[in-house]
């Protein structure tokens, strides 16, 4: 049994010490999750996109993450929590009311079950200035003024948009009654193809044209004149404006007709095949509510999807969206519309990273790893020490045996019971000490070459 116990037992202890390192030891994916949006200060609720992620040696990877539980405090009052998935690619979308608005310090805390992933400080930002409709950049020449803008800041190819123009005079009288002359280049102007079309200015100088555009480049061209503007003989005042128009590649266009109504229904339309659009509404107090909406195809060779405003959102919380095909929002087809009517424009923030839970995350999983690591160690460890007992208890067994066959043999008896000659006192000691003398030896040899043995797996284990 001692025997069989010398080869055993260490075996046995590196076996357990492997599955400890090379098991729970080894290392894993570290679970997490992000935080993105933009909360403003005053805002009636904290809308984050909840983004999860799985990361080993410097790779990431989507993380569906089940059930996890949103709760926030805004200057230390609870808001309401938020309970959902993260989907397939990783996304959710919290939204967390906050009836007397948010005040610093709002603090958020995502949890999986009793696990925290991330707890964290978030920054508030101030409140958007109102949105203005800025005239598009082009090349005017002539005695009256031509101011071109977007009714919704961008166009999308091929789904029409209004353009506006605003006709004045030098000295900035609306010239009313203007006829305006437009063409175009890589789109269709409604009604009358790629021009030239003849549009009447109203009394306050303003006309307006709806294009299609076929094209990620669209070059618009007016000419506008103004009848009776000069005595009969002169040269009648007129003005040209050239330019390009702000054509978004790759946009996923909101249709505008479904913004009407108590309750809007804005419905997107992708030009190109795409599973789902990412969608953020806010106001002047920023982004309010975020949302994931697939999109499918529709029959007319697009993929559409449909969003209904929640009747829970305030007045001024819903005066556009961020529709964009990435969940950073940082696409270039990432395009903001407005959706109120009474805004013409929208420059809203797109959504930014406020907090990263990946670095704690990564920090438990080398926690966890490195405590599974140790405890193989510890059973290495004890699997040598074990090793060397027993090597030297075997080794005292075998010393022991062998000092009485020498003291026996010394005497003059031999193992066929024969008797010879006596060993002096002085001859048998010498021969006893000698005998002693070599086992110690090699058993501190051996005992040194296990525990080398032992180190080297550990190291092994450890800086693999």
């Amino acid at each position: 049994m001692p025997n069989a116990a010398t080869y055993v037992l260490p075996a046995l202890g590196i076996g357990l010490a492997a599955l400890a390192i090379l098991g729970p030891g080894s290392p894993r994916m570290a679970t997490g999750v992000r935080v993105w949006g933009t909360p403003v200060a005053g805002s009636g609720a904290l809308a984050l996109r909840v983004e999860g992620m799985r990361r080993l040696h410097g790779a990431d990877d989507p993380a569906a993450i089940p059930q996890i539980e949103v709760s926030a405090t805004s200057a230390g009052s609870p808001l309401e929590r938020w309970t959902g998935s993260l989907d397939k690619d990783g996304i959710g979308e919290a939204r967390l009311r906050a009836p007397a608005g948010l005040q610093e310090p709002v603090t958020v805390r995502i949890a999986l079950g009793s696990d925290t992933l991330l707890e964290r400080q978030l920054p508030l930002l101030p409140p958007l200035p109102a949105a203005e409709t800025s005239a598009l950049p082009g090349a005017a020449h002539g005695e009256l003024r031509l101011q071109v803008a977007a009714a919704r800041g961008a166009l999308a190819a091929p789904f029409p948009e209004r353009v506006r123009v605003a006709i004045e005079t030098q000295d900035g009288t609306p010239a009313a009654g203007a006829r305006l002359e437009a063409s175009t280049v890589g789109a269709e102007i409604e009604g009358h193809g790629s021009g030239p079309a003849q549009i009447t200015a109203d009394a306050r100088g303003a006309a307006e044209l709806t294009l299609k555009p076929l094209a990620h480049t669209v070059e618009l061209t007016l000419r506008a004149t103004r009848p009776g503007s000069a005595p009969p003989g002169t040269r009648i005042a007129s003005g040209t404006w050239e330019g390009k128009l702000p054509v978004i590649p790759g946009a996923i266009w909101l249709d505008p007709g479904g913004l009407d109504g108590e309750r809007p229904e804005l419905r997107l339309i992708s030009p190109t095949p795409r599973p789902r659009a990412y969608v953020s509404i806010g106001g002047a107090r920023g982004r309010a509510l975020g949302t994931i909406v697939p999109l499918v195809a529709d029959g007319a060779g697009f993929f559409s999807g449909r969003v209904t405003l929640p009747d829970s959102l305030a007045p001024g919380e819903a005066d556009w969206a961020v529709v964009a095909s990435d969940p950073y929002e940082q696409g270039v087809g990432t395009v903001a519309w407005p959706i109120a009517s009474a805004v013409a424009s929208a420059s809203p923030r797109r959504v930014e990273l406020l907090a990263d839970g990946m670095p704690a995350a990564e920090a438990r999983e080398r926690a966890r790893a490195s405590h599974a690591r140790r405890a193989g160690l510890l059973v290495l460890a004890a699997s040598a020490v074990v090793q060397v007992l027993l090597l030297a208890l075997r080794s005292r067994t075998a010393r022991r045996r062998l000092e009485a066959h020498v003291a026996a043999a010394s005497g003059g008896e031999g193992k066929d019971g024969t008797h010879g000659a006596p060993l002096s006192r002085e001859d048998r000691d010498r021969l006893l000490a000698a005998v002693r003398a070599e086992p110690l030896l090699s058993v501190l040899a051996l005992a040194a070459l296990v525990g080398l043995s032992f180190a080297a797996v550990a190291a092994l284990a450890t800086f693999r």
